[in-house]
């Protein structure tokens, strides 16, 4: 990606840079393994503290086998409310995150 597009994007720790980086994260189903250097590179190319703590956070919430461990033990609702917490929690996380750093 162009550094010139993450740092328009995601550049800065507003709390709506926040939200859209935890949104894009939820959809990048990372796990741990690959969260660090991903994230290493976006923060080189201008994304902020922020942001990359709610895009990891809601990124390992769900990747594929936490969800499925979840899934298979849990009701509909309970998963949703997992999801839900998880980007919510992701979402508050960063944004203190970015107010403190």
């Amino acid at each position: 990606m162009p550094s010139e597009l993450i740092a328009r994007v995601l550049g800065g720790d507003g709390f709506l840079l926040v939200v859209i980086a935890a949104v894009i994260g939820m959809s990048a189903y990372l796990n741990g393994y690959v969260a660090p250097p991903m994230l290493a590179r976006l923060m080189t190319q201008g994304m902020g503290a922020g942001p990359a703590l709610a895009f990891m956070i809601a990124g390992l919430i769900s990747c594929i086998p936490a969800m499925a461990a979840v899934w298979s033990l849990v009701k509909p609702q309970v998963f949703a409310a997992y999801i839900g917490l998880g980007l919510s929690g992701a979402i508050i996380v960063g944004w203190i995150f970015g107010l403190i750093i």
